[in-house]
């Protein structure tokens, strides 16, 4: 009984090893970098996706140049009220186009859309927290979203 566990083992790493399983954003697969990097639109959540996208601003030979223009949007809806007429929960939404341009004439526009809900405070200053931070996580999501789209793209 113990030989046939250690046989099992045994074949459970060899199969974890040997399936050829990289990660998308390894270092050694970015095959871009930006070259220029332009923001219109909603300041903060601008700049939290600058924050994630200016690693790849490091020009190097052969690899792909991107100039890349960010147009950011940032809306909140009520979805529900209660009795009286006060918000309980809004929507979020994050809309973010960007136009690729990797030279000449080729030019690529993609739009990126994250939303997520959110529930009314009592205190306004716990929702205006609780609205930053999914603010930022959300921008943060569309910023991956863009690196996965350029390293994809090619």
């Amino acid at each position: 009984m113990k030989n046939f566990k250690n046989i099992i083992f045994l074949f459970v790493f060899i199969l974890v090893n040997s399936c050829g399983y990289t990660p998308l954003k390894n270092s050694e697969k970015i095959n871009f970098y930006i070259n220029d990097l332009n923001f219109i639109g909603d300041r903060i959540i601008n700049n939290y996706i600058f924050n994630k996208l200016k690693k790849y601003q490091n020009p190097r030979e052969n690899l792909n140049r991107y100039n890349i223009e960010v147009l950011s949007t940032y809306k909140k809806y009520v979805v529900n009220k209660n009795d009286k007429g006060d918000p309980k929960n809004y929507k979020v939404e994050i809309i973010t186009t960007i136009k690729v341009n990797s030279g000449g004439s080729n030019v690529i526009n993609k739009i990126f859309s994250r939303n997520a809900s959110l529930s009314a405070k009592n205190k306004k200053i716990e929702e205006k927290e609780s609205e930053k931070q999914l603010k930022k996580d959300l921008a943060n999501l569309i910023a991956e979203d863009i690196i996965f789209f350029l390293i994809t793209n090619n």
